[in-house]
């Protein structure tokens, strides 16, 4: 069975590297180096001509956040200068990456900004008191997650705690990957600010409600298409890619033990590790193999994810560009993911039992649903690559108007 992908995030749109049709073939050449040159030049000079200098930092650069900033490099106009740091121990970062970036910035001078743009990951209000010329310079946080503790956490606040709220003070803008983060950032950000009296003095949630934007990050797909423009990648409809990280182990083992009764062609490949399943009956991924997750996502039939609470899951809109038939968690940002008339038959509630029948379900369906694909693309095409970094691009430079360069 050959895959077959969306059209619109079908990245990049280059001569000799067309879109697929609907139910097309992704058996396409990959572009070569003139051809993709092209289109990023295409790309570029069909927005806004203005080309910003950009001062980016990302203190934990891994995972989504490298997806995002890579797809970035590559798509967009302006030029971006960026400081970074391993993804190792959030809470460390949360607490002196500011001031290792300071202190590189007092050594590199980073030379013309027009703005600022980081992730959560950073306190903006300490690199601002540690680098006081940057503090006149328009910054944009991007959130990936949100590190506030929850409305019902039982634990006392943390230095920690603080860094998302000050980082989005001290903001021009705060950018978020969903709507389900957006609103959970809020959320927390309204219950952090009720536990301080202080922080009440100055009522910052008015603010921070004008300044938070839904911006969906790029999802680049280059990568997909090479591999599956090879000929030995077939899909088996009852193969199953299992995103085990950050779920519960004991649950995701129960799933495969049960269908491993039921079936006998079942495959099986794990991001990640699962306790009681044997090695000799699942191929495992590590965790940070990227073209193995997706040459796995392009044998198999259903992608299995139980992480709750996800605030983005860039795999999952490679699933559905590739018509994998996703089972996912109805909380996070799953539902706005999918068609309102796939809901029944992807979105589980966390138990075994739920997960079994939505997969059974995509084993049951037959694909292309009437009207699937019709529902699906205005879903997509605000993560395509070219088109998500234009919008990024025109963004920024809207932002930086207002303010001069620092020389």
């Amino acid at each position: 069975m050959h895959v077959v992908v969306n059209p619109m995030i079908a990245t990049p749109p280059t001569p000799g590297w067309r879109p697929l049709a609907s139910g097309g073939e992704l058996h396409d050449p990959p572009p070569s180096g003139s051809d993709l040159a092209a289109a990023l030049l295409r790309a570029r000079t069909q927005s806004n001509s203005r080309q910003l200098d950009i001062l980016a930092f990302e203190p934990f650069y891994g995972g989504a956040r490298r997806s995002m900033l890579d797809a970035i490099s590559r798509c967009s106009r302006h030029r971006w200068n960026l400081m970074k740091l391993p993804p190792r121990k959030m809470e460390r970062r949360l607490l002196v990456s500011a001031t290792w970036f300071a202190e590189h910035i007092s050594r590199n001078d980073p030379g013309k900004v027009h703005l600022i743009f980081t992730s959560e990951a950073l306190n903006l209000a300490d690199l601002f008191r540690l680098v006081p010329a940057l503090a006149s310079v328009p910054a944009v946080v991007y959130f990936h997650d949100t590190q506030l503790p929850g409305p019902d956490a039982r634990r006392l606040d943390t230095p920690t705690d603080l860094v998302n709220l000050n980082s989005a003070m001290a903001a021009s803008e705060i950018w978020f990957n969903s709507l389900y983060n957006l609103r959970t950032f809020l959320s927390r950000a309204s219950a952090m600010v009720s536990r301080h009296r202080e922080l009440q003095m100055r009522s910052p949630l008015l603010e921070l409600t004008a300044k938070a934007q839904l911006v969906p990050p790029p999802v680049d797909l280059t990568l997909l298409h090479e591999l599956a423009a090879q000929s030995d990648v077939q899909r088996d409809p009852r193969s199953i890619l299992v995103d085990a990280r950050g779920a519960d182990q004991k649950i995701v083992g129960t799933v495969l033990r049960n269908l491993e009764k039921r079936t006998e062609r079942l495959r099986i490949s794990i991001i990640g590790k699962v306790k009681g399943i044997p090695e000799s009956k699942v191929t495992f991924l590590a965790e940070r193999d990227d073209a193995g997750h997706l040459r796995s996502l392009l044998e198999s039939g259903v992608l299995v994810t139980a992480r709750p609470g996800a605030p983005a899951d860039d795999l999952i809109v490679r699933a559905l560009a590739t018509r994998c038939h996703p089972v996912v968690p109805n909380s996070g940002v799953y539902p706005e993911l999918l068609p309102e008339a796939m809901h029944p038959h992807c979105l589980h509630d966390g138990s075994a039992d739920s997960m079994i029948e939505r997969i059974l379900d995509g084993w049951r369906l037959d694909y292309p649903v009437v009207g699937y694909a019709e529902d699906l693309e205005p879903i997509l095409e605000p993560f395509d690559a070219i088109k998500a970094c234009r919008n990024i691009d025109d963004r920024l430079a809207k932002l930086a108007e207002a303010t001069p360069a620092r020389v």
